[in-house]
């Protein structure tokens, strides 16, 4: 008898803890009345002006959603401000910032591989080399929002008195590029041909127009492969731009200055300058697509979007306001405003997308080189391998190393990193 009742009274306590269990998490996983929200995003000016707008229009008519805005500045800034408060515990819920898909990557959250599968979202309808921008080890962890390539932005004051018409016969190869330059800069005493903000970002491209991929996945196993023989023979002809004074050496912090000042015939810089050049220079500006080695290729850049909450309520409002900004027409009247790249098909075959392509010069160049964009794979340490990256550029430019060594030598470094 004795024995039944305690198995009676195990039964009931079970019970009791599976209904009391049951009611905690029912009470837990109930919806507040109102989500709030972080959002955390590195989009500047008038893009982080329009940006902002067209999350207050989403928010307008979703009072059971609110968010607090913060832009956090640069990308670099950005990064800094996220790990930090990752660290404290106090991370926003949505973060919009280059390569943040690495903060879910890294905590094995695949979260957003699910949420696509949404019917309202159509994800088929992304530009596949901008998803793979967006991926972690080769798996989706965030989602591409202000996309952009490395444009080649010329005066075409300065090619127009070196008799050159590149709307009609732009160089497509580098060799075509560099004779291109001297012919502008023996019309133009005191003018360098060119010189890129960002050297880094085209080096990237130029390695895989010469066959190479930066780096070797093999599952999260990561090599770096910049330094074999194709490797080699861009560093070797980006050392070649210095020697043919083409290009200055050590001094990318002013290329865009130089650029707009009239005194730089060609400059390598983001597609967003699409938003912002026209119409600030006292001569025309032209573009024309990067010249290639042997095959044509753009490394993508610009940010993406991750959300970096655990709770699923704020999850769903997160991905709600990106499903909407991230719609066909907001992402259209986004890109047209901004400079930034489509990131959706659908978006170019609208009629005032297409209007302005036709229109452009300079966003029918952009959105051209989309055909080629690509995206190496994306791993923990790439903030690393940029920054060796740009100690191997100033060691080649200013000849403390051959090309080879210097290439070498950012591969030892980022392996130690690994």
């Amino acid at each position: 008898m004795k024995k039944a009742f305690l198995v009676i009274m195990v039964v009931l306590f079970a019970s009791a803890m599976v209904f009391a269990t049951g009611a905690a998490e029912a009470q837990q996983e109930a919806r507040p009345d109102v989500v709030n929200i972080r959002i955390w995003y590195s989009i500047g000016g008038a893009s982080g002006q329009f940006f902002e707008q067209q999350v207050n229009t989403f928010l307008a008519s979703h009072p059971e959603i609110k968010a607090e805005l913060t832009y956090t500045g640069s990308y670099a800034d950005s990064n800094t401000k996220i790990a930090a408060a990752r660290l404290a515990g106090d991370a926003p819920d949505l973060i919009i910032v280059s390569a943040s898909q690495i903060y879910p990557g890294e905590d094995g959250n695949y979260e957003m591989e699910e949420l696509v599968k949404d019917k309202d979202f159509d994800f088929g309808d992304l530009q596949p080399g901008i998803v793979e921008y967006a991926k972690y080890n080769g798996r989706l962890t965030s989602l591409p929002f202000s996309i952009s390539t490395q444009v080649f932005y010329y005066n075409k004051d300065l090619a127009k008195k070196a008799g050159l018409d590149l709307e009609k016969n732009p160089p497509k190869t580098w060799d075509q590029f560099v004779e291109v330059c001297q012919k502008i800069q023996a019309a133009n005493p005191g003018v360098w041909g060119f010189d890129t903000s960002d050297g880094v970002w085209l080096f990237k491209s130029m390695l895989k127009q010469n066959g190479n991929q930066v780096v070797e996945a093999k599952g999260e196993d990561i090599t770096p492969i910049f330094d074999n023989a194709a490797g080699v023979k861009v560093g070797e002809f980006w050392k070649s731009l210095v020697d043919k004074g083409i290009m200055p050496a050590q001094q990318h912090d002013n290329a865009e200055k130089k650029f707009l000042a009239g005194t730089l015939a060609f400059v390598a810089a983001t597609s967003n300058r699409i938003a912002k050049w026209p119409g600030s220079t006292e001569f025309e500006i032209g573009a024309i697509e990067m010249p290639y080695f042997v095959e044509p290729a753009v490394f993508l850049g610009g940010s993406t979007a991750t959300i970096l909450t655990q709770d699923k309520w704020k999850s769903d409002a997160c991905w709600q306001i990106l499903k909407y900004v991230l719609a066909t027409d907001n992402q259209a009247e986004y890109s047209l405003v901004s400079g930034y790249l489509p990131i959706r098909k659908s978006v170019l075959q609208k009629a005032d997308v297409k209007a302005y392509i036709n229109d452009s010069e300079l966003y029918r160049v952009a959105t051209d080189q989309l055909s080629y964009a690509w995206a190496y794979t994306h791993f923990g340490a790439m903030g690393s391998m940029d920054t060796f990256f740009w100690y191997a550029l100033d060691d080649i430019e200013s000849g403390k190393m051959t090309p080879e060594a210097a290439l070498k030598n950012a591969s030892k470094q980022l392996i130690a990193e690994l």
